[in-house]
């Protein structure tokens, strides 16, 4: 089973429910009728997605509660205090003010973004995994991506499913994607699936609102992660059960935006993006880093546009050079300059989940492991069918290709009960 609990429902405000978690409370969207006081449901993304039978939830709790805190002491004692006397004049400054929970400036963004000493940047990740503590406690969100389709429109000069990039193609049918998604469900016990494809046409706004309205009797979040499509699809979407999309805006600096994704804007995108949250859908976005011919400051904007588009997952990946695209030749990005963003990150936004990409993974083993112990507190788990999974080769030597599911399942369940993380929902 994956990583997941129930929780009871213990107070009603009009659209949001009150869960309870061991006396840990989150409030989620009531995005279910017929639910009442006393209720046990399940919740992904801050959206109540299932009930739970009442017997059924008892048992499961019962297995947890002595472990459940077991893992918050866990998680308490590596959330460490600051190390004052490892810090410069400056960046003590700046994280003393964290510590006082007051708003960091720009300014005081880039003092951080600016530490290169390794002492110092570890006192960075262990300060911005208290802030994660404090302000979530022990919770960690575990979702399953398929990516179902490698087909893409798009030329984007960074991907390695590029319209132009000869690559072996695939498209998975409705029965499969449904086959696969259950299966995740009744063996993995998986609350949330990511459908992610590149920007593949074929799936028309019939066909995916067909699929979304057959995954979403299943009783799990749907998150979304199909590229530009209308304003008017992703409304119909969202009426059919879909409550989650993904959509980086991948740079907040204008012209190299227009370098990297020929065709199309900054500004279109972000309109997009603004508009995925009009319409209600629980939003992860982000960008990628270490993109070429950014600067220290196109960093900070980026972390700092994350913020103002107000998601409720901030996904950051770091740029791997790929084999036969424009980019082959760039620099690959260093595992410290992810995890010094996801920190940076964490302390411009405390409340944020920050997401753990398969990116970090490609670049180190280790990289899931100081991704969460530097404010990051949410993962996703590729449940893509084997024999499609390596052709989605968005970059080069992407970790996971050949795990199976369970073996992955298996290792972060593991991984999060070493670092002391619960599988409550983080709630709004």
């Amino acid at each position: 089973m994956c990583y997941a609990i129930p929780a009871k429902v213990i107070e009603i405000k009009k659209n949001i429910a009150v869960l309870d978690y061991f006396g840990e409370r989150r409030n989620v969207v009531l995005d279910l009728p017929d639910i009442q006081i006393g209720d046990y449901v399940f919740a992904q993304g801050g959206i109540l997605v299932r009930k739970v039978d009442e017997k059924e939830a008892l048992a499961v709790l019962d297995t947890w509660k002595d472990l459940f805190f077991e893992l918050k002491e866990i998680d308490q004692q590596l959330a460490r205090p600051l190390q004052s006397e490892k810090l410069s004049g400056n960046a003590l400054a700046v994280l003393q003010k964290v510590n006082l929970k007051q708003a960091l400036t720009k300014e005081d963004l880039l003092v951080l973004s600016a530490l290169t000493d390794q002492k110092e940047l570890s006192v960075l990740y262990e300060v911005a995994n208290q802030v994660r503590q404090r302000e979530h406690s022990n919770a960690s969100c575990v979702h399953g991506i398929i990516e179902f389709s490698n087909y893409c429109r798009g030329d984007c000069f960074y991907c390695g499913i590029r319209r132009e990039r000869a690559i072996e193609r695939y498209r998975m049918t409705e029965a499969e994607i449904l086959a696969v998604t259950k299966q995740a469900i009744d063996e993995y016990g998986f609350k949330a699936i990511v459908l992610q494809s590149g920007e593949d046409l074929y799936y028309d706004e019939d066909q995916l609102e067909r699929l979304v309205k057959a995954l979403r009797q299943l009783g799990i979040l749907i998150f979304l992660s199909i590229g530009v499509r209308p304003v008017a699809t992703y409304k119909k979407l969202y009426a059919a059960g879909a409550r989650a999309a993904l959509m980086r805006f991948e740079t907040s600096n204008p012209a190299i935006f227009q370098q990297l994704r020929p065709n199309t804007t900054l500004d279109e995108r972000l309109a997009l993006i603004r508009e995925l949250k009009k319409i209600g859908y629980v939003l992860a976005t982000g960008f990628l880093i270490g993109l070429p011919n950014e600067q220290p400051e196109d960093l900070v904007n980026n972390i700092l546009l994350t913020k103002e588009l107000e998601p409720e997952m901030y996904s950051f990946g770091p740029l791997i050079p790929t084999q036969d695209t424009p980019l082959v030749h760039a620099p690959t990005t260093s595992v410290d300059q992810v995890l010094k963003t996801i920190a940076i990150a964490r302390l411009a936004s405390p409340d944020a989940n920050i997401l753990v990409t398969t990116a970090l993974e490609t670049l180190s083993p280790e990289g899931k492991r100081q991704a969460l112990l530097a404010g990051a507190n949410s993962m996703m788990i590729n449940l893509t069918p084997m024999q499609y999974r390596p052709l989605y080769s968005i970059y080069d030597n992407r970790a996971c290709n050949q795990q199976e599911v369970a073996s992955n399942i298996q290792a972060t369940v593991q991984l999060l009960r070493d670092l002391g993380r619960a599988p409550m929902d983080v709630g709004l």
